[in-house]
């Protein structure tokens, strides 16, 4: 049975009054270029330093990616520093070390040394966690550091490190209004992560993409380790309980494994991260103990709750909202299937809108948070009326909820013997995974 995530749900409030401040700040508010982290980490005594790093970038997979590697490098005798965003139901999510995440008092330590320096240095609420992160891994003894990029790669936060080794897991169209409005413009910004002499992990691009990738890694001395290269993995068998794969790399062979998350897209990224982790490690060892020791919120995490399987996605772009839902169509099948969906309003829909109709048979469409998301109406008209009439689709418009017992009386709805759906998958955000999944957590479920 695979391994149930742990779920660290805070209280609502207080927060300490450091860390308080620091998530007060707007996540949407950005700074271009690295000078302010380059000034946080100065005066901090550049904490970033005092470990080793692994940059990841890409649009999708960066979470699969990072854990399955900080688990693998942890399993094979190196203290690990793991930090991922955004986080699901608690900030704590965000900063691991050897494997846990770190409580809120350490955090509130290092979050006090950098307050006093807003005013003067103006820095944003991803880059303070990011400074953060940098300080409770140096204090703590991190040799590695496994690092998601937050946006893009170039001028993001965690760039201001010095890579041991770079990782892109993919490219596709996600963040245009920031990073540009092409696959290949999008793809420069992330190779920003890129340094001469350092090797660098590719996922799989298209052919367009992956020569782009090629010109630059021959033209700056870059050691590529590009995604037909790395070896192969093949599917095993697949089910809400786990997936079992072969994996071989170009230099060795680790035979089947169970990975931690499901999905066959998630194979490419369990192959990356294997790739990486042989770049530190050499020859790995206990890489199934690794695998199985995974444990990540809401990436197609599955629980059993009154009758029903619920599985909980936090894909919130067009291609990993595809990917999920054909990941689900694998694993049960349409007139047992339903979901909950709630979309952030900055997101575009091209494909995935045209898969729902032949993978699921009811649509319970939500507003997670408001103004942030489409209402139901609003996203049902950009699902687009030839996605529901003539097709069978059952859909449900259901209006914002905002107290708990709205939320409780919809869960309870959903999760009714009547309802036909014996699936339901809950996706579309960060945001719909974490209300639908504290809601559980409230009503003593989940």
């Amino acid at each position: 049975m695979r391994r149930t995530p742990p779920r660290y749900i805070e209280p609502p409030a207080p927060l300490p009054p450091n860390l308080s401040f620091v998530l007060g700040l707007s996540p949407s508010v950005m700074t271009l270029g690295l000078a302010n982290m380059r000034k946080l980490m100065t005066s901090l005594g550049n904490p970033e330093k005092r470990f080793e790093s692994i940059l990841i970038a890409g649009t999708n997979g960066k979470g699969s990616v990072s854990a399955l590697l900080s688990s693998i490098l942890e399993a094979n005798g190196k203290r690990v520093g793991w930090y991922t965003s955004p986080h699901i139901y608690s900030v704590r999510e965000r900063i691991c070390v050897a494997g846990e995440p770190v409580p809120l008092d350490v955090m509130e330590e290092a979050a006090s040394r950098i307050v006093p320096l807003h005013k003067t240095i103006g820095y944003s609420y991803f880059e303070a966690l990011t400074a953060i992160a940098f300080q409770v891994f140096a204090e703590r003894g991190v040799e590695w550091a496994v690092l998601e990029v937050g946006l893009g790669g170039r001028f993001d936060a965690t760039n201001v490190v010095q890579p041991r080794v770079s990782i892109l897991t993919g490219i596709s169209l996600d963040h245009r209004r920031i990073l540009g409005d092409t696959e290949e413009e999008i793809l420069r910004e992330k190779l920003g992560i890129t340094r001469p002499g350092v090797p660098f992990v590719c996922g799989k691009l298209s052919a367009d993409l992956q020569s782009l990738v090629e010109t630059k890694a021959s033209r700056e001395q870059i050691p590529l380790d590009g995604f037909d290269s790395l070896g192969t993995v093949e599917l095993g068998r697949m089910s809400f309980e786990g997936m079992r794969v072969r994996l071989e790399t170009r230099t060795a062979g680790y035979g089947e494994i169970t990975l931690p998350f499901i999905g066959e897209h998630q194979m490419g990224n369990a192959l990356v991260a294997v790739r990486a982790a042989e770049l530190v490690l050499g020859r790995i060892e206990r890489l199934a103990e690794a695998a199985e020791a995974v444990s990540l919120p809401g990436r197609f995490e599955v629980a059993e709750i009154e009758g029903k399987t619920v599985v909980l996605d936090v894909a919130h772009n067009d291609e990993a909202l595809t990917a999920t839902l054909k990941t689900l169509a694998a694993l049960s099948p349409r007139e047992e299937n339903g979901i909950i969906l709630g979309v952030m309003r900055r997101k575009e829909l091209r494909d995935f809108p045209r898969e729902i109709p032949g993978r699921v048979r009811r649509a319970y469409l939500i507003e997670p948070v408001e103004e942030e998301a489409f209402t139901s109406p609003e996203l049902l008209d950009v699902l687009g009326a030839k996605t529901v009439i003539g097709t069978g689709l059952d859909v449900c418009i259901q209006r914002f909820y905002t107290r708990e017992d709205e939320w409780a009386g919809f869960i309870g709805r959903v999760l009714s013997p009547s309802n036909p759906c014996r699936v339901l998958l809950v996706t579309g955000s960060h945001r719909t995974v974490e209300v639908f999944g504290r809601q559980l957590h409230v009503m003593g479920l989940y």
